[in-house]
């Protein structure tokens, strides 16, 4: 963080200065429980009790508040009292931010977007200083802590802007004021807040209201979901990225490599050739969108080129791992939905040529009350995707099977499991070095993931 005196936070929030006040803040926060000295706190969570004794042993630490008997009970030298305690963290958070003129780097996006953002920010950080996301860590109790990195000698910063609500991407672009805005992919997910695919649609394109009108907008021109939004009021910039459609950025030539995938880039009529790590298309459509964003920022092309042939996926991404027996196991474990799995298919229909393809397939979340309409649609992808077995845990996951055989699938391949236990022993039995298995679930599916653990070599 840029250290601030507090006299100057205080004429931000239309405070009263005292002569005390030349003491420099070293960090704000909005959490009160990470208060420590040389720290201003903002309380905004009132359910949050606040450690009196820890306060006052602290050094220069001050809390901003708007309840008066807080006030009355502390004190009044390190307890800024204001009108709305909310209001008061949105105007010192503007300010804070408004101190840097830096590029900002904007991702959303049903899939794709963390590793995009990390495609970004682990190539821009082979020569600049770079304040990201850490991970898939995206919900908006760690925004704070993010903008607070950001100083003087931040080149970029790349968050990984993500929603639950409507309205939870219009939040994030007035709090980190994306000066570039990326969307990755619009499919199916958070249906149990949305309600409605349409809804979410609208939703992710809250991103096009958030930029302002000097930014650019990077869209996947293939994606039919991104068509459906309106965008004759955005006043910045628009550009493209794609693989069947002609595009700004536009790959050719796609093949499988070893570790990774292969392709030519088009861009402004010249020939780019580009090796990703990571298996499947979607990790084209990734790479597009990160060169995308870089060259916007007038980072040389082919520089970024051969810096994106060293990048490290975050784990659980489509990762090709050794299983028990010589089986193959794709680790698709990070996230789940309708968009992921039909990615993670792909793939083991790709890498599954000559063997014997499994699909081990746990909890898919977040559809509400629409889950049966995308329970079929994932049946209809693994027949698509000539899946030989299924393997199912769980109630959910067990509809995906019945819809399976519906749809063709014979029954004798669509094996449902009640527990884990199952679950282990119907997959450990069939994984030999003839298959390759998917292995699908939520990070939240924690009993899953022993599972997945137990079938690694």
């Amino acid at each position: 963080m840029k250290k601030l005196a507090l006299k100057e936070i205080k004429k931000v929030l239309g405070v009263e200065s005292n002569p005390a006040d030349e003491v420099i803040i070293e960090y704000v926060t909005n959490d009160i429980n990470k208060m420590d000295k040389f720290t201003l706190v903002f309380h905004l969570n009132k359910a949050e009790e606040m450690n009196l004794k820890k306060f006052e042993n602290l050094e220069s630490c001050y809390v901003v508040t708007d309840q008066p008997l807080l006030k009355g009970t502390m004190g009044v030298n390190r307890v800024i009292y204001v009108r709305n305690v909310k209001a008061a963290y949105d105007s010192f958070t503007n300010y804070y931010r408004n101190l840097f003129n830096l590029p900002v780097i904007a991702v959303t996006g049903t899939c794709g977007k963390t590793t995009t953002k990390e495609m970004i920010t682990q190539v821009l950080r082979n020569k600049y200083k770079v304040v990201a996301t850490e991970s898939s860590k995206n919900a908006l109790r760690f925004m704070n802590d993010y903008l607070m990195q950001i100083d003087d000698d931040t080149d970029y910063a790349v968050f990984e802007t993500a929603i639950t609500h409507p309205g939870n991407l219009i939040y994030e672009c007035e709090f980190f004021k994306p000066t570039i805005g990326i969307i990755t992919t619009i499919g199916i997910d958070h249906l149990n807040w949305c309600k409605t695919l349409d809804n979410y649609i609208r939703t992710k394109g809250e991103l096009l209201t958030g930029l302002g009108k000097d930014s650019t907008l990077i869209i996947n021109r293939d994606n039919k979901h991104i068509k459906k939004l309106d965008f004759s009021r955005f006043e910045g910039k628009i550009l493209t990225f794609g693989i069947k459609k002609k595009a700004d950025y536009q790959a050719k030539d796609i093949m499988y490599s070893e570790n990774g995938m292969k392709f030519k880039l088009i861009y402004q009529n010249r020939v780019y050739p580009v090796y990703v790590p990571g298996f499947g298309e979607h990790n084209v459509y990734n790479a597009l969108a990160a060169l995308a964003a870089i060259s916007v920022m007038k980072v040389d092309l082919k520089e970024a080129i051969s810096f994106l042939e060293k990048f490290h996926h975050i784990r659980s991404h489509t990762e090709l791992k050794p299983g028990i027996n010589g089986s193959l196991i794709i680790d698709d474990t990070w996230s789940s939905n309708p968009t992921s799995t039909e990615a993670a298919l792909k793939v083991l229909r790709e890498l599954g040529k000559g063997k014997r393809k499994i699909a081990a397939l746990g909890q898919i979340s977040y559809l509400g009350k629409q889950a049966e309409k995308y329970y079929e649609k994932i049946a209809k992808m693994l027949i698509r995707n000539q899946v030989d077995i299924l393997i199912t845990k769980d109630r959910a996951a067990a509809s995906i099977g019945n819809y399976a055989i519906k749809h063709g699938m014979n029954p004798e391949q669509v094996i449902r499991a009640d527990n884990d236990q199952e679950f282990k022993a119907k997959l450990t039995e069939r994984l030999n070095k003839g298959t390759i298995c998917l292995f699908k679930c939520s990070m939240l599916d924690k009993s899953s993931q022993d599972v997945l653990k137990s079938i690694l070599e």
